[in-house]
């Protein structure tokens, strides 16, 4: 039924202006070519509307996913910067523990380190004490081997208490 409709609406022109003696008797030819545009118009819009309307809406369709997709990769951005937020503040956290965790460290072993230098320090002294003494007694029996020497060595014998007591004075100072 479209076809004879098409084939009519071509052929109308042809049969209606077809004497063509309007224009030979002064007229205008106007409402024929008004005629034929608006046939030419029809014709165009049959063939042309559905693939123009094809086109707009598949590229309104095309917009609108492409502009669904960068919604949703902002949306991930977003997601992606207040997820890397929270690690850079769990981060700082943690650094701050690590930083509280290695001051109490260092002060408690400054802590041990003053204690066994302390204890050191007191073993060092107890030596030096212990090895004085010992130095002390080692003067004294060399003193007193030395005083016996000589006393056994010669006429030394008959002496008396004070010479005695001043000999030893001698050597121990």
């Amino acid at each position: 039924m479209r076809k004879i409709f098409w084939i009519a609406a071509l052929a109308a022109p042809a049969l209606l202006f077809a004497s063509g003696h309007e224009a030979a008797e002064g007229g205008t030819d106007f409402v024929p070519r008004v005629v034929n545009f608006l046939i030419f118009a029809a014709i165009v819009w049959y063939f042309v509307a559905e693939p123009v309307k094809n086109f707009f809406t598949g590229r309104s369709a095309q917009i609108a996913s492409r502009l669904e997709e960068v919604q949703n990769r902002l949306k991930e951005t977003k997601k992606a910067k207040e997820d890397a937020e929270r690690e850079y503040e769990a981060a700082l956290k943690t650094a701050e523990e690590i930083i509280e965790s290695a001051k109490k460290e260092s002060q408690l072993l400054a802590k041990k380190l003053d204690e066994q230098l302390r204890t050191e320090l007191e073993n060092l002294e107890k030596l030096q004490e212990e090895k004085m003494e010992v130095e002390k007694r080692q003067m004294v029996r060399k003193t007193v081997r030395e005083v016996l020497e000589e006393l056994f060595r010669g006429d030394a014998i008959a002496m008396d208490e004070k010479k005695f007591v001043n000999l030893i004075m001698k050597k121990v100072a």
